[in-house]
């Protein structure tokens, strides 16, 4: 009798059923969110290629835009750029701007499309199902992406250079480290919101490439803010790259740091990304008990 249930205790262990006796709710899973986001950078490294593709293909969508500028005010700039923006390379000043933006394409299809794969791969409903905390399901997906964004961003970034000669100062390294995690931070939200819309809308391609396009518009990446009309420029600021860039682009091309200036910007950035956590972790709750009542979580 002893050793049959000595072996019914072992059976069970060994099923994991004695994990999920002694599950506890938690508000983070840090083992969940790591095993999600290592699953999506195996896949990922699973074609080598694509990380050229991530780095070389941002190149194609900006070098027009550098092209056009080039033959009508010549290799650097205007006058009127100059007296607008504060600085006097429109090629340093675009590369920036583009290196950065990498981060917000990342958050705004990545996320999102990360759900949408599960859902092609019929996976969605049991990761659902799964005792683990949602939020640990979208870190796990904002991890691998963000990963992924910096990678293609530093091609992107040294190939640039290459092609087109630009410099910037190499004292610019630590503060962009620390403006771009706050700003990967504030995007987070960003992207739960758009994970929310993939959950009741499917297949939001139409409604995230409004978003994509509207905050490309709104960032400063190939002008600066002041060339936006006035109405435009408050909603830029509510965008997290429209500090991050200006920040990033003032110590990187002119070497120089105002420390009261990069102060306010963290903050500024800080408080962005509670105000975007706040709306993306609500709109995502919202769609989820939205989905659910409807049995659409599975659905195409």
């Amino acid at each position: 009798m002893t050793e049959t249930l000595q072996k019914q205790e072992t059976d069970r262990v060994r099923d994991g059923t004695e994990y999920l006796d002694d599950f506890q709710p938690r508000i983070m899973d840090w083992s969940a969110a790591k095993i999600f986001a290592t699953k999506n950078l195996k896949i990922a490294v699973r074609y080598p290629a694509n990380f050229l593709v991530w780095g070389v293909l941002p190149l194609l969508w900006f070098a027009p835009f550098i092209l056009m500028a080039t033959a009508l005010a010549g290799p650097e700039t205007s006058t009127h750029f100059t007296e607008l923006s504060g600085f006097g390379d429109f090629v340093q000043f675009s590369v920036i701007g583009w290196f950065v933006f990498m981060y917000l394409d990342n958050s705004i299809w990545g996320i999102g499309n990360n759900f949408r794969w599960e859902q092609f791969s019929g996976t969605l409903e049991p990761l659902f199902t799964a005792p683990v905390p949602r939020i640990s399901i979208l870190l796990g997906a904002a991890f691998s992406d963000s990963i992924q964004g910096t990678l293609q961003a530093i091609i992107m970034l040294c190939f640039a250079m290459a092609i087109f000669g630009v410099n910037y100062a190499i004292t610019a390294i630590a503060p962009t480290i620390i403006i771009l995690l706050i700003m990967v931070f504030a995007l987070y939200g960003f992207g739960f919101m758009v994970a929310g819309l993939i959950l009741v809308f499917k297949d939001p391609s139409v409604l995230t490439q409004l978003i994509s396009e509207s905050t490309y518009m709104l960032s400063p990446i190939q002008y600066p803010v002041q060339a936006l009309p006035r109405s435009a420029q408050a909603i830029a600021y509510i965008v997290p790259t429209t500090i991050g860039i200006i920040t990033i682009r003032e110590i990187a091309i002119n070497g120089t740091m105002n420390l009261l200036t990069f102060i306010q910007s963290i903050g500024a950035l800080g408080i962005l990304a509670l105000i975007f956590w706040g709306i993306g972790m609500a709109s995502f709750k919202w769609a989820e008990k939205w989905t659910k009542q409807r049995g659409h979580m599975g659905g195409f």
